[in-house]
């Protein structure tokens, strides 16, 4: 027993210089191989979870991001509409009573239903109205009462609508970017072109006072009180141009300019007008719209 306590120190001493003596130095392959095997590893599964890094800085500079493309969008608008009011009928109206082509611009509102295919075009339906009402006076006659001269009257109204439209967008610089596979990010101005058919309803109304006009009609001169009006349905044409301005992901705002091209003969009442009834004009309007 003495000579084993003895002995303790040497042989704890040999046994701490052979294990520093064994191990490998730290700027030796040897050493740096784990943490190599350990990063590489890392870089691995991360490639794997997303094929695509995403740059933060995109991300900060674009407005805002989904985790997929819109398939749908909503939208209501309201403008105006101008008409072009050319023809027979707007020529009679603009000659014998107090009235311009610029009293028959009018409010227009609708909605619209689209349906993304891909991000460069979007077919879509839409619902619209406009209408106008006045209030007008002969311009060169007027009825003499107890010998007071006092204004002939009547009341006009147009309406356009309701006008069911079908048509496609086309985006030339498309409606944004997939920034990986599971983000994408909205331009926040994408200008497109529009184009489709449609079928107009419209109505024209004329009641009040009327003179008869005409020279060579027996009754020249006359007054009489009486409603005149006729109804129908056309199909119309259009093409327009327009953009989307992003607000947030979901929410956007919509520009468009559209013009139309329709007309139809007149029935009714207005039986003495030959020509069609001009009911071509410009849409303007804006609106908001909701993309899922």
């Amino acid at each position: 027993m003495p000579l084993f306590l003895s002995m303790a120190p040497v042989l704890l001493a040999t046994g701490l210089l052979w294990g520093a003596l064994d191990a490998p130095d730290a700027g030796s392959p040897g050493a740096a191989e784990p943490d190599a095997v350990i990063l590489e590893g890392t870089t691995e599964v991360q490639g794997a979870l997303d094929p695509d890094p995403v740059d933060p800085l995109r991300l900060q500079q674009g407005p805002d991001f989904s985790f997929s493309r819109p398939l749908i969008s909503f939208s209501f608008r309201g403008g105006a509409f101008l008409p072009r009011a050319q023809g027979q009928f707007y020529d009679f109206i603009f000659r014998e009573l107090t009235l311009d082509s610029g009293d028959l611009r009018s409010f227009s509102g609708g909605a619209e239903l689209g349906f993304w295919v891909g991000e460069y075009v979007e077919f879509f339906a839409s619902l619209d109205v406009t209408g106008v009402t006045r209030d007008v006076e002969w311009r060169d006659w007027e009825e003499v009462v107890g010998g007071t001269p006092r204004p002939i009257t009547q009341t006009l109204r147009l309406r356009h609508g309701p006008v069911f439209s079908l048509g496609a967008k086309a985006y030339p610089l498309g409606r944004g970017e997939h920034l990986s596979q599971f983000i994408w990010t909205p331009s926040r101005v994408a200008p497109f072109v529009s184009g489709g058919v449609g079928v107009m309803g419209y109505e024209v109304e004329q009641w009040g006072d009327w003179v008869v006009t005409s020279p060579q009609d027996p009754a020249f001169g006359d007054i009489f009180t009486d409603e005149f009006s006729h109804g129908d349905n056309t199909l119309l044409t259009f093409l327009g141009a327009g953009t989307d301005v992003t607000l947030t992901p979901r929410l956007g705002l919509t520009l468009e300019g559209r013009y139309i091209w329709g007309e139809d003969r007149m029935g009714g009442d207005f039986l003495a007008f030959d020509r069609p009834l001009d009911l071509s004009g410009l849409r303007l309007s804006a609106g908001l719209s909701y993309r899922y």
